[in-house]
């Protein structure tokens, strides 16, 4: 038995291979050149469309049969395909897509050939998508096409990547999401297909299907043909000028139905002969069946991973299957193979599908199981740059063009110090210390750190830090009193650049812009009870505070003193926190909505902070605060925040006001020098 066993797969290998060599003699034959085709032919396919397409299967293989210029007829369970001499090929949808599942039904004629020879996929060394785009390749850009949306509703899978990438730093505004949200919207084209090379991560969540040939006794025959449809329509009065649009754009590789168009694998490699530092999703049916999507991925990819589905899938199964995946990808950070490997075998494998067996038109349906493949060349792809500054204090992502705390005296010609706070995402620190990975800083394009191993955290007391984060693939690492090796300017920008490397050549990057701070300046309160003048000298830290009706002078050190003087006994100074509360009540207006707290010096210094805390890029994340004027050619940032407070940066990004009328906050950015008066620490009088 073992040896009978033995022969029949061979006899099925070896009928693949000829299959595989039949179709590649033939593909020269498909693959038409629309502006080399006889409009005669193509007219005469849609002709024949016409007439055959409501008839049973039989019939219709029985008529196609007599026409002499016949090259070939295919049948699958939802599709019926043909090609004449010098044609297109021809499509007939046999029955309407079902909404539950991505496509048509699998066969069990030929077992996938990747069943046959399961190799195990070798780890590959990590890479990031559009890694090949320099500085630019934070701002990566993905493609959401869900040309059935109108068809799949709620389940539709494509809802999955474009929920989880949309708000994600690296992709936020750069997610272009295109679907049919009914069937005449349409606003899908032939232009979008073949746009894929523009964009780093693409997701089409569609309907797939097949078609095998028929030999002379009606049966299928091994040589078996993909179809992903598009979701595109055109009109049968409009032929001619379809004809001269696929023309006009070079396209190959399709077929064609009544008023629809499906693409065929050799789209794909005519389209995108070389795919580098890309991630492509094809969600859809039957796409692993006879080998010829994988042929041609592993042909055309350079560097990168496709995902598709080997039978039948259920379109509420998929977008489960991706929901965890995705997870893998962003909220862990891990390289789409490993993120593959790591979404539950529930969700991926031995899901439920089914197929149909028998004769033409007498199939019975018989249940079987589907799950996600991947094709896999090169480097292993992270969608994400899995690094990240992030503020030691909150432990949130560093916002750009926020007042970074160097460390030291700015314009002194002594170079400045400063900690960093970084996330390293999708590995554990063991892998990391495994791989030998290490980290490069830069400081205005010059490294300040260079290729520094950080795990494992063996030292306690040596400068690097090394902690556990939101999951077992996340680490902070704070490296501490960095020497930048410059001393920075007062109110400038510093650009920090820092470095994940995987390897020699590739590595994880996140490159952010800070401030040194809003230095010294001039503040000018005016409410209903008056004006007050604040004067901040951010060399020492001291603040002066003037209230002309009431001729008083307050000041305000580092250490949070405040210091008065009284008639009778001179300058003193205070923490008691009934003299905060008195300070306080000298804002003019309700600021609570930024819940920010003076990280040195007493509550005035508050005043002073926003200059720093308050930053453009805080605001955008700001669920209550409305840009309402900034962007390209314009001096101003405007927001309003709470529905009442409007709050503007000039043309620097520095803080300039804070206005709810008829009270308002101005700030003046001038050099100041402020001396703190000698003073006696004030203290209440003991009752023992």
């Amino acid at each position: 038995m073992r040896l009978l066993y033995l022969f029949s797969l061979l006899l099925v290998l070896f009928s693949c291979n000829e299959s595989k060599k039949d179709k590649a003699s033939a593909i020269n034959e498909v693959l038409e050149d629309f502006s080399k085709m006889p409009d005669s032919v193509f007219l005469k396919g849609f002709a024949i469309l016409d007439t055959i397409q409501l008839k049973p299967v039989t019939e219709m293989v029985k008529e196609l049969r007599q026409i002499p210029e016949l090259q070939e007829i295919g049948v699958g369970d939802e599709l019926l395909s043909f090609r004449l001499k010098n044609g297109p090929t021809m499509l007939i949808r046999l029955k309407e897509f079902s909404s539950l599942t991505k496509g048509g039904t699998a066969s069990a004629a030929i077992p996938s050939m990747t069943i046959l020879n399961n190799k195990q996929i070798e780890e590959n060394a990590s890479n990031v998508v559009g890694a090949q785009h320099g500085e630019n390749r934070q701002n990566k850009k993905a493609f959401v096409l869900a040309p059935y949306l109108w068809y799949f509703k709620s389940d539709d899978d494509a809802k999955v990547p474009y929920s989880k990438l949309k708000n994600h730093r690296n992709y936020k505004g750069n997610v272009n999401y295109k679907s049919n949200e009914t069937e005449a919207s349409q606003t899908i084209t032939i232009d979008d297909y073949l746009s894929f090379n523009d964009f780093d991560m693409v997701f089409l969540s569609s309907h797939g299907s097949k078609t095998c040939q028929v030999v002379e006794n009606s049966e299928k025959s091994n040589t078996c043909y993909t179809f992903i449809s598009t979701g595109i329509k055109f009109k049968s009065s409009e032929l001619k000028n379809l004809k001269n649009q696929l023309s006009s754009k070079n396209v190959t590789g399709i077929g064609l139905g009544k008023e629809d168009i499906y693409l065929r694998p050799e789209f794909f490699s005519i389209t995108y002969p070389d795919i580098n530092n890309k991630l492509f999703i094809f969600s859809a049916c039957e796409l692993g069946q006879h080998g010829d999507v994988e042929n041609t991925f592993n042909n055309i990819i350079q560097n990168g991973q496709l995902f598709y589905w080997q039978n039948i899938i259920y379109s509420d199964d998929a977008s489960r299957a991706f929901g965890a995946f995705y997870d893998r990808m962003l909220l862990y950070g891990e390289n789409a193979p490993t993120a593959f490997k790591n979404t539950p075998d529930s969700l991926k494998n031995n899901l439920p599908s089914f197929y149909l067996e028998g004769p033409i038109g007498k199939q019975d349906t018989i249940k079987t199981t589907t799950y996600l493949r991947m094709t896999t060349q090169g480097n292993a792809m992270h969608i994400i740059e899995p690094i990240s500054f992030m503020d030691e204090k909150t432990k949130k992502e560093l916002q750009e063009g926020v007042v970074y705390p160097f460390e030291g005296i700015l314009e002194d010609d002594e170079p400045e110090e400063a900690s960093f706070t970084l996330e390293f995402l999708g590995y554990t620190v063991q892998e990391m210390e495994d791989k030998g990975m290490t980290f490069s800083l830069k400081v205005d394009g010059n490294a300040v750190l260079d290729h520094i191993p950080f795990v494992p955290d063996t030292d306690p007391n040596d400068d690097i830090e090394v902690k556990g984060g939101k999951n077992e693939k996340t680490t902070l690492v704070t490296f501490k009193g960095v020497n930048l090796k410059k001393d920075l300017k007062k109110n400038s920008s510093v650009k920090l650049e820092a470095l994940f490397h995987f390897s020699e050549e590739n590595y994880g990057y996140q490159m952010i812009n800070v401030s040194t701070g809003s230095s010294d300046m001039r503040i000018v309160m005016k409410g209903p009870d008056g004006t007050i003048n604040m004067f901040f000298d951010a060399d020492n830290y001291a603040l002066k505070m003037t209230h002309p009706a009431e001729n008083a002078t307050i000041y305000s050190d580092e250490e949070g003193f405040i210091y008065m003087n009284v008639p009778g006994q001179g300058w003193i100074k205070t923490k008691m926190g009934q003299m905060a509360a008195m300070i306080a009540n000298v804002v003019p207006m309700n600021m609570d909505f930024l819940a920010l707290e003076p990280t040195k010096g007493s509550v005035m210094h508050k005043i002073a902070a926003f200059a720093g805390d308050i930053t453009i890029a805080k605001l955008e994340n700001e669920p209550r605060a409305k840009k309402i004027s900034g962007g390209i050619g314009s001096e101003k940032t405007v927001f309003i925040a709470d529905g009442r407070v409007t709050i503007t940066f000039d043309d620097k990004k520095r803080l300039e006001s804070l206005v709810e009328l008829p009270s308002s906050i101005r700030y003046y950015y001038e050099e100041q020098e402020i001396t703190i008066p000698n003073a006696q620490i004030f203290s209440m009088p003991s009752f023992q």
